[in-house]
């Protein structure tokens, strides 16, 4: 076994992040599984490289984004 790997098993807090973050993606998982992913509609969110909501965190994207929608065709 290497010693990187032999420190990490001793090393209490990086075993509890690990078993974090191995549960979290479990549950990431199962929930797409069941719910699917909005993302899968064709939506899309662009962000332009100087956007206020890059400069303030707290700003919502719902107070300065705008829907453009597909139009159909005839």
């Amino acid at each position: 076994m290497s010693q990187m790997k032999e420190d990490f098993l001793r090393d209490p807090e990086l075993n509890s992040l690990m078993t974090a973050m191995a549960e979290e993606a479990i549950s990431v998982k199962l929930d797409y599984e069941r719910s699917g992913s909005e993302l899968d509609s064709g939506s899309m969110v662009v962000i332009h490289h100087n956007s206020p909501l890059l400069q303030d965190e707290k700003e919502k994207l719902s107070d300065v984004a705008y829907n453009i929608v597909k139009k159909n065709e005839e």
